[in-house]
C-alpha cells in the first residue's frame, strides 16, 4: 500500500511536465517598428522556449489569413499564394529558423505597409501567434497657404501639404498665438503610393492679421510651419498701387541725405586738390617754355651767322668780278 502511494505521488508530480512537453508560445514585439519610407526593416517575432521552426508552418499576414504577407511551409517559401503587394520584398532567415527566430525581413517599406502584422506558427497539433505593429513615417512638404475667395462668400485661407505618413495634425494660429484649429475643416487624401495629402481651410474676417499653419507629425518628427501676413490693404480700401507708390517715395526721401552727404564730400575733395593741380600745371608750362626759348635762340644765332657769312661772300665775289658794290638780304621766317 505504501509502495502504491509513492508511485501515485511520482506520477502526479510528472503530469505537469508531460502536459507541457512540446508546447511553446509565439512572442511578437511590444514596441512598434518605426521606419521611414524606403527603409529595410525586420519585424521581430520568436518562439519561446527557443525550439527549431525549420519543420513548422510559419505564416505572416495582416488583414486576411488566406492572403499571407509571407508563408513558409514544408521547409520552403510558398510564394505562389503570397499577397502581390509584398512579392519580392519579404524573406525569412534559414539560420534564424533553427533558433526559433521567425522574424520577417521587409524591404523597401512603403506608407501602405503601416499596420499590425500577425506571425503564426504551427508545429504538430500545437499553434501560437504573436503580433508586431509597423509605422511607416514620411515628412511631407512645406505647407503652402493661399487665399481662396469667391464672389458672395467669405474669404478663406487654405493650407496644403503632401507626402505624409501617417496622417499629420494641422494647427492654425493667429498673430497672438491663439489656436484657431477648431474653426478649420481638414481634408485628407491618399495617393497610389500610400502617401497622404492634407488640406485645411479657415474663414477670415476683414482685418489685418498674421496667420500660421503648422503641419505636425503624430510621432516625434520635425514640424513644418508656414506663415501668411494678411494686410488690411487686401480688403476694399487703399489700392495696392498707392501702397507701392508711397513705399517707393519713402525710400527715395530716405536716400536724399545720403546723396547730399556724398556730393559735399566729393566737392570738398575737389577744392582741396585744385590748387595742387594748378601749381603742377604752372611748373610744367615753365619747364616747356624754357626748353622752347633755348632751342629757338640757338636756331636764330645759327641762322644769323650763316646769313652774314653768305652776304660777305657774295659781296666779295661781286667786287672781284665787276668791281661794283652790291647789297645782300637775309630774311628769317
Amino acid at each position: 500500500m505504501r509502495f502504491l502511494g509513492r508511485t501515485c505521488l511520482i506520477v502526479l508530480s510528472l503530469l505537469p511536465a508531460v502536459s507541457t512537453q512540446g508546447r511553446w508560445t509565439v512572442i511578437g514585439s511590444d514596441q512598434p517598428v518605426i521606419a521611414e519610407a524606403g527603409d529595410d526593416v525586420i519585424l521581430p517575432c520568436h518562439i519561446s522556449p527557443r525550439v527549431s521552426a525549420v519543420d513548422m508552418e510559419v505564416r505572416w499576414f495582416r488583414d486576411a489569413f488566406n492572403r499571407p504577407v509571407h508563408l513558409y511551409l514544408n521547409q520552403r517559401d510558398q510564394l505562389n499564394i503570397q499577397d502581390s503587394d509584398y512579392r519580392g520584398r519579404t524573406a525569412l532567415s534559414p539560420s534564424a529558423l533553427q533558433r526559433g527566430d521567425i522574424s520577417l525581413q521587409l524591404r523597401n517599406i512603403r506608407p501602405s505597409d503601416s499596420g499590425v502584422y500577425t506571425c503564426y506558427a504551427v508545429g504538430g497539433s500545437w499553434y501560437e501567434e504573436g503580433q508586431t505593429e509597423v509605422i511607416v513615417t514620411a515628412l511631407g512638404t512645406q505647407p503652402s497657404i493661399s487665399m481662396d475667395s469667391t464672389q458672395g462668400e467669405q474669404t478663406r485661407l487654405v493650407c496644403r501639404s503632401e507626402g505624409w505618413s501617417p496622417e499629420p495634425e494641422v494647427i492654425w494660429r493667429d498673430r497672438g498665438g491663439n489656436n484657431l484649429t477648431s474653426l478649420s475643416s481638414p481634408t485628407v487624401q491618399r495617393d497610389s503610393q500610400g502617401f497622404l495629402s492634407v488640406s485645411s481651410h479657415i474663414k477670415i474676417k476683414q482685418q489685418s492679421n498674421v496667420f500660421s499653419c503648422l503641419v505636425r507629425s503624430k510621432i516625434p518628427k520635425p514640424d513644418w510651419e508656414s506663415k501668411l501676413h494678411i494686410s488690411s490693404d487686401f480688403f476694399p480700401g487703399v489700392s495696392g498701387w498707392m501702397v507701392a507708390f508711397f513705399l517707393t517715395l519713402a525710400l527715395s526721401i530716405g536716400a536724399i541725405p545720403l546723396l547730399v552727404f556724398q556730393w559735399r564730400r566729393m566737392d570738398a575733395m575737389e577744392r582741396k586738390l585744385e590748387p595742387m593741380a594748378a601749381q603742377r600745371l604752372r611748373e610744367e608750362l615753365e619747364s616747356v617754355k624754357r626748353e622752347v626759348l633755348k632751342s629757338e635762340w640757338k636756331w636764330i644765332l645759327s641762322s644769323a651767322g650763316m646769313c652774314l657769312f653768305n652776304g660777305f661772300l657774295s659781296q666779295w665775289r661781286v667786287k672781284e668780278q665787276r668791281g661794283a658794290p652790291s647789297h645782300s638780304l637775309c630774311l628769317h621766317l
